[in-house]
């Protein structure tokens, strides 16, 4: 296949493209909870399924060594314009990242022309934290032995992506002793199996287009082909984490949110000339200037190949985009008024959207491995208590 020659510029001028029709379908796709389906057919459209792809299977390479930083701006531009089709296309990429660099030859070569070339869609899904259940209340999935292959029975949560996609990735682990990290594998899973059950119970606060149903899988005898690195290849030898995509997004949701704040004083005279609402916009400007530059800090010790350093400094920026993102939304009903919480304008999609993200994480739990590592210096950007994947350290 040809590889991408498109160059950073062009992508970001691709997303800028689809701006307005993205923004004019958002208060719909938020009030039905529906996919963005119109969206993914214009990201296929533009080319931006295949970013985390090999760029010789026609991929842009990136979420990878010298082009970690690209890709966090991409995914902060989208989410300026929407936040959920950002977060979707973070799924995909990341799945289509993980495929792209743990699958073997083989797989690569069965797979990846006709996800490419046809711009189809995969979810990573791993959350087994049942919505309704206790921090301790989870159940890790295992394969089950058959002859000389597998069958995988599970139950995820949380499977943002999931309705929509056409193939789904489940975080699964072979059975045996040892730490649950380093037995884990990926299956993959064609959404229309027969075995695949998707139930829709996301009635939720925010984020609603990101369709994060149930994903069920009851006894899916897995061929080969289908099984993805093998056991704790992710944690062996993928240095990648998804932590800064993430803070990436809530940046951008700051600045729509700001973006909205500022049209509507500009708009309004008697807010624009007040001194107190300009040293407000000054105050919240510079919070989300520093977070951005954090945030490119951070991709720029990826782009070097400093992985504990890098994931650390992703923690210490997710920490404060959450802060930030949350700051100036809320904010910005003070400076606007009551008026800018009625649903015909976005600001008060935007304060759910932000509201439901940012609890992604349980932030706490990041801060304290900060503490700690500031403490002893230990730190592993893939062994630490809260990591996205494994919630558990390893033993």
């Amino acid at each position: 296949m040809v590889s991408s020659s498109r160059t950073h510029a062009e992508r970001m001028q691709a997303v800028a493209g689809l701006a307005d029709d993205f923004r004019a379908r958002a208060a719909e796709a938020d009030a039905e909870a529906a996919f963005p389906a119109e969206n993914f057919a214009q990201l296929r459209e533009a080319g931006l399924l295949a970013l985390t792809a090999p760029a010789r299977y026609g991929g842009d390479d990136l979420w990878w060594t010298g082009n970690y930083r690209p890709y966090y701006e991409l995914i902060e531009a989208l989410a300026r314009i929407d936040s959920p089709t950002a977060q979707l296309l973070q799924v995909h990429s990341h799945a289509l990242g993980i495929l792209s660099r743990l699958g073997n030859e083989a797989q690569l070569e069965r797979f990846l022309p006709e996800i490419v070339g046809e711009g189809r869609l995969l979810a990573s899904v791993g959350s087994e934290a049942k919505p309704t259940g206790k921090l301790a209340d989870v159940a890790r999935a295992e394969l089950e032995p058959d002859g000389q292959g597998w069958r995988l029975t599970c139950r995820k949560y949380f499977a943002s992506l999931a309705p929509a996609a056409d193939e789904l990735l489940i975080w699964t682990a072979v059975p045996g002793p040892g730490p649950y990290a380093d037995r884990s594998t990926i299956v993959m899973v064609p959404r229309t199996a027969a075995e695949v059950e998707l139930v829709d119970d996301w009635q939720v606060l925010g984020m609603r287009p990101t369709v994060s149903w149930n994903v069920n899988i009851t006894d899916y005898r897995v061929p080969p082909e289908r099984i993805i690195g093998e056991p704790g290849a992710w944690m062996a030898r993928d240095p990648r984490t998804f932590t800064l995509a993430f803070a990436a997004n809530h940046i951008g949701s700051a600045g729509a949110a700001l973006d909205f704040i500022v049209d509507w004083v500009r708009a309004r005279p008697d807010l624009a000339g007040s001194e107190v609402t300009r040293v407000a916009l000054g105050a919240m400007s510079s919070d989300l200037y520093a977070v951005r530059c954090a945030m490119l800090a951070a991709a720029d010790l990826w782009d070097g190949a400093a992985y504990d350093d890098a994931e650390l400094a992703a923690i210490r920026v997710l920490h404060e985009a959450k802060r930030v993102a949350l700051d100036i939304v809320q904010r910005g009903f003070d400076i606007c008024g009551a008026r800018a919480t009625f649903a015909q304008f976005p600001l008060e999609r935007m304060y759910r959207d932000i509201r439901t993200f940012t609890l992604h994480f349980r932030d706490e739990q990041y801060m304290a491995q900060v503490g700690q590592a500031m403490l002893d210096g230990t730190f592993t950007g893939k062994g630490y208590a809260g990591a996205s994947t494994f919630p558990q350290a390893r033993a």
